[in-house]
């Protein structure tokens, strides 16, 4: 553990453990509810039209946007994809400075950087991948809610209380099918009454209603 120690301290290898700890902290800091952990994936990396316009000639957005959806940043949270790098950085500078750089030359170690990124980028391309369709799952349940809230339909189930219940909402192609709950106390709606969505229930895994009847 302390050969570990003094490794992760070395000149060659500073910089990454002083991020590697920020991150830590950060995550620390997320679980102890110190500080808002942003799930919003990214969905714009710039305007390369504007670019043009202003006379530079490169669309910089688009190769901005190529190089998020190449590397995988642009589907999760940038933080997300920061700390699996840099977690994987570390390592793998572990790794290659002690094969190949073990009396921790300078220039030998900053020719392992351009290796050391290729791997960790790869290796986190690969693991946000599964955590990606996590993320657009999650972002799908908050435009699907977006979307519902609001609007008006009809209970098809044989009845609407604080327990279950069936919306059918009309739309331009299949009506909207949601599972809904009256809001505790609220009167229980038969079949066929209409009501409307007020607000998402808990992981919009179903919405609360009220009746149109006054």
């Amino acid at each position: 553990m302390s050969e570990l120690f003094q490794v992760s301290i070395s000149p060659n290898q500073i910089l990454l453990t002083l991020l590697l700890g920020l991150v830590v902290c950060y995550w620390l800091l997320v679980i102890l509810g110190a500080l808002d952990f942003d799930t919003d994936i990214p969905d714009d990396f710039g305007d390369g039209d504007a670019d043009a316009h202003h006379g530079h000639g490169v669309n910089t957005g688009g190769v901005w946007l190529t190089a998020g959806r190449l590397f995988g940043f642009s589907q999760v949270p940038i933080i997300v994809w920061l700390s699996f790098m840099i977690l994987f950085m570390w390592f793998v500078s572990l790794v290659l400075n002690q094969k190949w750089n073990a009396d921790a030359d300078t220039l030998r170690a900053l020719l392992l950087v351009l290796p050391n990124f290729s791997i960790s980028a790869i290796a986190t391309k690969l693991v946000t991948l599964p955590v990606a369709k996590l993320f657009k799952a999650m972002t799908d349940a908050d435009t699907e809610a977006e979307v519902v809230i609001g609007r008006a339909g009809t209970i098809v189930s044989m009845e609407a209380d604080e327990r279950y219940g069936q919306l059918e909402i009309v739309a331009k192609g299949a009506p909207l099918l949601i599972n809904v709950r009256t809001q505790p106390g609220a009167p229980t709606l038969l079949k066929g009454t209409q009501a409307q969505v007020t607000t998402a229930g808990p992981d919009n895994a179903f919405y609360f209603i009220e009746s149109l009847k006054s």
